[in-house]
């Protein structure tokens, strides 16, 4: 099976110069990014011998649910750690969590770091050798994943993209593209529109992952220029949506086929077009979307 997503060209909405990197059909279920970071996090994983995950993250988390699949995929034991004080009705990505049989646990956001050091003890316990995975899949591979998917691109298409929108939340995906772009697409700029973070630490989080993973890859200093991190359309923080977030996304539907959803990718997409609303990135020049995913986030 490939791992290649293809890439749609837009053609309602007055978009038609806008092409759309279709990550949300990455080959496994429910697709999105936190699918291909998934891959390059647990091949480290078994290659370093761990045979058990830990990670975390929110009852409808995509990276929760990537994760997990994967663990399946590669007969691995996993926890799940959720930061939510109460369980939910069984929905999108927690009913797969459930379904897969994963090990749940539940705790307060302030007890993460260690309840899920306490998973770490116990499968260490069991016997077993277990690897310690950040929310989102914030880490190198997580970076790398998204460097490699611009060579993907880049092996795809002779566009010459000028501007790319992404859904930004904890850094890795932006980071990988960002320093992706700079290196395959160098008058490509990457904006990552932020679907949580206020301006400031967003741009931090970026700025760290795109310095690490240089240092690893031995890449130009200068990839550290031109972060762009922007809060305007992220309707007060994660999961809050508004009346224009919502609106856009039944109307992107309609008119495109194209499905977003109100934590991820209807942000991103809001971002976009007010860019170009706003003369920011000029209505004729070739723009890519960078679709991250989050079907399963609209269904819940």
């Amino acid at each position: 099976m490939t791992n290649t997503t293809p890439i749609h060209k837009v053609t309602s909405r007055k978009l038609d110069m806008v092409y759309v990197k279709r990550d949300d059909l990455y080959p496994i279920t429910g697709g999105g990014n936190k699918g291909r970071k998934a891959k390059y996090i647990l091949e480290k994983c078994t290659s370093d011998g761990c045979n058990a995950v830990v990670t975390c993250g929110g009852i409808q988390s995509n990276h929760a649910r990537a994760t997990a699949i994967r663990c399946k995929e590669l007969g691995l034991e996993c926890s799940i750690v959720i930061h939510a004080e109460s369980k939910e009705k069984s929905s999108g990505n927690l009913k797969l969590l459930e379904l897969l049989g994963v090990r749940i646990v539940y705790c307060e956001m302030k007890d993460v770091a260690a309840v899920m050091d306490a998973e770490m003890l116990r499968w260490s316990s069991l016997g077993y050798s277990p690897f310690y995975i950040w929310g989102g899949g914030h880490c190198y591979e997580g970076t790398l994943a998204y460097f490699d998917a611009v060579k993907e691109l880049k092996e795809q298409t002779n566009i010459q993209f000028e501007a790319v929108f992404v859904a930004s939340g904890t850094g890795a995906t932006q980071a990988g593209l960002h320093c992706g772009f700079k290196h395959y697409f160098p008058d490509a700029q990457v904006y990552g529109i932020s679907v949580a973070r206020e301006k400031q630490r967003g741009y931090e989080a970026v700025k760290k992952s795109v310095a690490e993973f240089i240092g690893y890859k031995n890449l130009d200093i200068s990839y550290l220029d031109d972060i762009n991190f922007d809060d305007s359309a992220n309707c007060g923080g994660y999961e809050q949506t508004n009346a224009e977030l919502l609106s856009l996304i039944e109307s992107v539907a309609t008119s495109s086929g194209i499905i977003l959803d109100p934590t991820y990718t209807g942000k991103a997409w809001l971002g976009m077009e007010n860019y170009i609303k706003n003369q920011v990135v000029r209505s004729d020049a070739k723009i890519l979307f960078w679709h991250t995913g989050g079907l399963l986030n609209l269904m819940a």
